[in-house]
């Protein structure tokens, strides 16, 4: 797609100067549509690039404005002969030259990790070091799961690839015909978007509980808070579940968190972005403490919330990196992973996704995923398109589908809720809204924990049927899934 993008720019270009220099002549009526033909052609091929809309905006930008010098040099001065071969020659030029140094100024594909670019698994038994010394690449293992036996992730290695993008994919078309090699996928970076504090207007009502800003949280009054505490009062949990919070951090000091968290790193423990701090506020603030918001769960005794850093404090990570953070969230017992994270992807089947979500449920774990935050289909995000996951898309106050929130109707199992101007904790004891599927995921999450504090042996598959059958059908649900609501989800629960 990437070469096709520069030779519809090469005849589209072409095609408007001699489109121009032939103005009012019958050559004119043949050049037109094929500069319409080729433009539009340009621009499919340019939509369709796996790269972010920042990289795609400043190619889009630097082209048109070549196209448009060229255009108007040669309308100006058709009237010499040679204008028309030099406008030719330097449209050329340039396609040459702006393919030279695109690849090397950035990756045609959706961006990969710089150190250790591709991600690959060896059939059983073969050894790393002779693989790395026929390729001529080095090795180094990706993933240590503590049960190794019920898995085939302690076979996946990550390879240092070279930096041009061409020769990245000449590797991996190596490494596919490579003895020993079982599978190659791109080590892709994934990054949260980039998100603005909002300012929402304040409800007198207290939804039965006296923390002081639960009068902004807006999702849990269309959830019905109230009578969903009321519906768990007669309720003795089995267990208290883990909600592990995949993400930038958690600020475990937080005047409304620290009651509820658990520690499994001292590391991961603080949060210099704010992400991680805010989806572990939607999932599991201690409710009734007089302090800040509320949650879903009442009272400490159904849930409790921990942290797995793996994204920087810039809000950036890796694949790999998210993959060892699931394999050590459930190792540490994690009940329910919650990921607010992904992006595009180069790969229709993320089959490491795939295989570390089938570990996860192996030791106990549900995986919520954020179905993503570009208005376009989930399935082309990862891990939102992961088999095995319960994908969460965004409402908005009104019940609709969030104007930023990806589509879910071609995901297995999908479920919406309240993503718009959510507030929740900042790190230092700060509160404030955000908004994205990043915030209606941890939603989710907390109310399978609490789910899963009734009933410890619920599968995904069992979640997903509960919150389905019970779930509100808002008016896009066919796009998004249905509206979770809580208090008929644990009466699903307890008719079981």
């Amino acid at each position: 797609m990437t070469e096709m993008y520069s030779i519809l720019f090469l005849v589209a270009t072409s095609s408007l100067v001699l489109w121009q220099y032939f103005s009012g002549k019958t050559l004119a009526k043949i050049f037109a549509p094929l500069f319409y033909i080729a433009i539009i052609g340009f621009a499919i091929s340019f939509i369709s690039q796996p790269v972010t809309m920042e990289v795609k905006s400043s190619k889009l930008i630097f082209q048109l404005l070549f196209m448009g010098f060229v255009s108007l040099l040669t309308k100006h001065l058709k009237e010499k002969p040679l204008v028309l071969l030099f406008s030719l020659a330097i449209t050329v030029i340039f396609t040459i030259l702006f393919v030279q140094w695109d690849s090397k100024r950035e990756n045609p594909l959706v961006p990969l990790s710089e150190h250790g670019e591709l991600l690959l698994e060896l059939e059983e038994g073969y050894d790393a070091k002779k693989v790395s010394n026929e390729i001529g690449v080095a090795l180094s293992r990706s993933f240590y799961p503590l049960s190794g036996e019920v898995t085939n992730l302690d076979n996946y290695y990550t390879v240092d690839a070279p930096p041009d993008a061409k020769e990245i994919i000449a590797l991996r078309d190596r490494l596919e015909g490579t003895r020993g090699v079982k599978y190659v996928e791109y080590n892709e970076i994934v990054n949260i978007p980039e998100e603005e504090m909002n300012t929402i207007s304040r409800s007198n009502k207290k939804l039965g509980v006296n923390d002081p800003e639960v009068g902004l949280q807006w999702g849990l009054e269309k959830m019905g808070l109230g009578s969903f505490h009321e519906s768990l009062k007669k309720l003795k949990p089995s267990k208290k579940a883990l909600i592990a919070i995949l993400d930038t951090g958690v600020d475990a000091k937080h005047e409304d968190l620290k009651g509820n968290y658990k520690s499994l790193q001292k590391k991961y423990d603080k949060d210099t972005n704010r992400h991680g701090t805010h989806c572990a506020g939607v999932a599991a603030a201690v409710t009734n403490n007089k302090k800040g918001i509320a949650s879903l769960a009442p009272s400490g005794k159904f849930v409790e919330v921990t942290s797995v850093k793996v994204l920087a404090g810039f809000g950036g990570g890796t694949q790999r990196g998210i993959i060892a953070g699931m394999i050590e969230a459930a190792d540490a017992g994690a009940d329910v992973i919650s990921m607010s994270l992904g992006g595009k992807t180069n790969d229709n089947a993320v089959k490491t996704y795939t295989d570390a979500v089938k570990y996860c449920n192996k030791k106990g774990a549900i995986i919520v995923v954020a179905a993503g935050n570009s208005n376009i289909n989930a399935k082309l995000f990862a891990p939102a398109n992961t088999p095995g996951v319960i994908t969460v898309a965004a409402v908005d106050e009104n019940l609709k589908k969030a104007s930023f929130s990806n589509t879910t109707d071609d995901i297995e199992m999908a479920v919406s809720a309240p993503g718009v101007n959510i507030h929740s904790t900042l790190p230092g004891d700060k509160y404030g809204a955000l908004s994205g599927t990043s915030m209606s995921t941890p939603y989710v999450a907390g109310l399978i924990g609490i789910l899963k504090s009734i009933k410890p042996d619920l599968t995904t598959k069992e979640a997903f049927e509960i919150l389905n059958d019970s779930g509100q059908a808002t008016k896009d649900a066919q796009q998004i899934g249905r509206l979770i609501q809580p208090k008929k989800a644990i009466e699903s629960v307890k008719a079981n």
